[in-house]
């Protein structure tokens, strides 16, 4: 996919937007060959106390002060394997070792189990189809990429699914080793998703393996975006669009709010405008970038479809 624009009004119809296909990334490695062929298993990094207990609050977060009045109900997972942020690369092969590779990076916006105890994890559409090996970003042997650590099962860009008559740019990866350390970006926000805010959704922020931490102003929701791809076909998505900034890799991450304090998962984060590139967020270009993102309904619609078991837990935040 190369070029988007959106429509969330009248007078808006003229702005382009871009779903990203993901920043690529061109790996090689022609070490530890022999490794492959010889060893069936792999390194697997322990994080530190302090890292694993930060990670575990993120990935399970802990009711809200019984003594604060909540602002909205959150759905946290009842298990959580990989925190939001976390980043991901992906391929369609097995790479072979010594051969140089392309890998697609994204970042994960929350995961999740099903009652059978199934691991997933979400992220855009875009950046995997059905049956895309996902890895971790750590990895850099070619005994890392023996195993992989999960598989697309579902990409709303490359299926008939429809949400309000549109397209959805989500993507559901089931997690296959939940025990390989993965990176994530920054101090991981809790995953405390929410569908309905009790107050008006005014500054936004997103998390991004590219940009990292970016934050600005909700702009429009239920937007619609014209995806143009490489042989001039137009795909239409829908999403929500925020002042915030955003470039490839950070596709799939969490878009959030705050709700009494706390860091609450609103959205994931799809694309921005058409031929901008920002190396810098704090430009002025940066600053007044339009992101879009796909909404918690709109997400909530393929995770009920694809894992209709899902396993969540109701907190007052």
């Amino acid at each position: 996919m190369s070029a988007a624009r959106h429509r969330a009004g009248g007078d808006q119809s003229g702005d382009r937007l871009t779903l990203w296909t993901a920043l690529a990334v061109v790996v090689a490695f022609v070490v530890a060959i022999v490794v492959w062929l010889g060893v069936s298993t792999h390194d697997k990094t322990t994080p530190t106390a302090e890292e694993a207990a930060a990670m575990q609050a993120a990935q399970t977060p802990p009711p809200v002060n019984p003594d604060i009045i909540p602002e909205s109900t959150v759905l946290s997972p009842a298990v959580a394997p990989w925190a939001p942020g976390t980043l991901i690369q992906s391929t369609s092969f097995y790479p072979e070792p010594g051969e140089p590779f392309t890998a697609q990076s994204c970042t994960v916006a929350f995961s999740f189990t099903g009652e059978d105890g199934r691991a997933y994890a979400v992220t855009a559409g875009h950046c995997g189809n059905v049956g895309d090996l996902v890895w971790p970003t750590n990895a850099t042997t070619a005994r890392d990429y023996r195993v992989e650590v999960g598989t697309y099962v579902y990409s709303g860009m490359h299926s008939d699914d429809l949400y309000d008559g549109y397209k959805v740019d989500i993507g559901i990866i089931e997690i296959t080793d939940t025990e390989r350390f993965m990176d994530v970006v920054g101090d991981p926000i809790p995953t405390g998703l929410v569908r309905e805010l009790h107050t008006e959704l005014v500054d936004v922020c997103k998390t991004g393996g590219t940009t990292g931490y970016t934050c600005g102003q909700f702009d429009h929701p239920d937007g619609v975006q014209i995806v143009t791809n490489d042989d001039g076909s137009t795909i239409e998505t829908t999403g929500d669009l925020a002042t915030v900034c955003a470039a490839k890799g950070d596709s799939g991450g969490p878009v959030f709010t705050e709700v009494n304090g706390r860091a609450a998962i609103i959205g994931v984060v799809s694309g921005t405008e058409a031929g901008l590139n920002v190396d810098d967020c704090a430009s002025e270009e940066g600053q007044n970038m339009i992101m879009a993102y796909t909404n918690m309904d709109a997400t909530f619609d393929v995770i009920n479809r694809v894992v209709p078991d899902a396993a969540w837990v109701e907190q007052p935040w």
